[in-house]
């Protein structure tokens, strides 16, 4: 490379797109881009025998830089232009603020290329961090953003195009031009996208927060009937609909998210069926609809209600999950599908009032597990002999004989509905995980 003048068509090429030089005169693929952005860096730093710069080369490219400098305020609404007509996302922040934004950036790049160097100071950084901020708040994404710092290198570029039209520049003036802002344009790049995601992830922590507290207040029935409609359009539900209110158990080896998923809290395809959260270790919220019966999951939930009523629909559903755990079952259940068992569950004292009376007797005797054992599958056989002999792999009169000890042990009858009844509740109990 020379330091003599080129010609406005190669000195075009060269400021239009300073890439394609490094191959063959061909724009890269976008996945080639940092590669071919070292290798313009190599190939400026391995010139070897790089011909002095004249008096007149140094006015010329200092003439460059002033120039644009000076014209920083036209450059920086030429971007915005650009940005808006590229990016519609964009469209929604100020002209003014825009414009305000990226002609101090530009200022920046250019400052920083008039005396070739990359380096960020302390300010610089702060406001590009704020810039960053600023655009996750406006609901920008990262992409986008990073999309207009691209279109915005090519404007100044293009612009500096047009200045050198006006001088005789050296190729070594424009390469250093275009080094300086690329690499400006890099640690730049790199602190507004760093500062963009933890202002989203601190964006991302309130959201929780604020969908938590609302969970919550609304299934315990704190929430203040005047500020309900008002929070649930803001979280994109129905005011006036009804819903179920559930609760699932999020075991250790449960993915949270998988299980919101099935539950059918996280539907893109559909509007927001309801919301949750994690309250007290476990997966609470409310649906439009029950959740599906066979569901890999440990989970209860009440009847429907208005989000005002959810209160008593919740306490339903955190019954229910109770007794689905004590029952090992797997699935969705509420109150009305577990029947009894709710209430066995639940009523520790009855519980344990009825197996001092039918099942602790038993335990006097050698064969208390037997007589147990006899005593579930006559119940569960519809207190057929012949049917509970065959599930238990015995002889009838077996079966017989261990009903008839159980009546000896407890003095109680099995011809006795309330007998039948405290005995298969004692059982029932005894085998639940309470």
């Amino acid at each position: 490379m020379t330091s003599g003048p080129e010609s406005s068509t190669a000195r075009s090429e060269l400021i239009l797109d300073p890439l394609a030089r490094v191959h063959g005169g061909r724009r890269p693929h976008a996945h080639h881009s940092a590669h071919s952005l070292s290798r313009v860096r190599t190939m400026r730093s391995a010139m070897i025998a790089r011909p002095a710069k004249s008096h007149t080369d140094d006015r010329a490219g200092k003439a460059l830089f002033e120039s644009m400098i000076e014209e920083h305020q036209e450059l920086a609404e030429r971007i915005r232009m650009a940005i808006m007509a590229g990016l519609p996302v964009y469209r929604a922040i100020p002209h003014e603020t825009l414009t305000a934004e990226v002609a101090l950036q530009v200022h920046r790049i250019l400052l920083s290329a008039r005396d070739t160097h990359a380096d960020v100071t302390g300010d610089e950084l702060a406001e590009l961090e704020a810039i960053g901020e600023a655009r996750a708040r406006q609901g920008i994404p990262v992409e986008d953003m990073l999309r207009a710092w691209r279109i915005g290198i090519g404007v100044v570029l293009g612009y500096a195009h047009e200045v050198v039209q006006r001088f005789t520049i050296a190729d070594v003036h424009i390469l250093e031009f275009v080094e300086s802002v690329l690499q400006w344009c890099d640690v730049a790049m790199v602190a507004t996208a760093r500062a963009h995601r933890r202002a989203e992830l601190t964006q991302a922590i309130a959201e929780d927060a604020r969908r938590t507290a609302f969970v919550r207040s609304v299934l315990l029935g704190t929430v203040a009937v005047t500020e309900l409609a008002v929070h649930a359009e803001v979280f994109g539900i129905d005011p006036v609909g009804e819903y179920v209110a559930v609760r699932a158990r999020l075991e250790d080896t449960a993915d949270q998210h998988r299980l919101e998923r099935e539950l059918g809290f996280d539907d893109p395809a559909q509007r927001r069926r309801g919301l949750c959260a994690v309250l007290d270790g476990d997966i609470a919220g409310f649906l439009s609809e029950p959740p599906p019966h066979s569901i890999d999951g440990v989970v209860g939930y009440g009847p429907p209600e208005s989000l005002k009523g959810l209160a008593e629909s919740y306490r339903l559903a955190a019954r229910a999950l109770v007794t689905v755990q004590a029952c090992n079952l797997r699935g969705a259940y509420d109150v009305a599908s577990l029947g009894l068992r709710a209430a066995v569950a639940m009523d520790a004292d009855v519980g344990e009032s009825l197996r001092r009376r039918y099942l602790e007797p038993l335990d006097a005797g050698a064969s208390g597990t037997e007589l147990t054992a006899t005593l579930r599958a006559y119940l569960a056989c519809g207190m057929h002999v012949e049917r509970a002999a065959k599930r238990l792999f015995v002889h009838q009169n077996t079966v017989r004989y261990r009903l008839t000890r159980f009546e000896e042990l407890t003095g109680e009858s099995l011809h006795e509905p309330e007998v039948l009844l405290g005995l298969w509740w004692a059982l029932e109990r005894s085998g639940m995980r309470l």
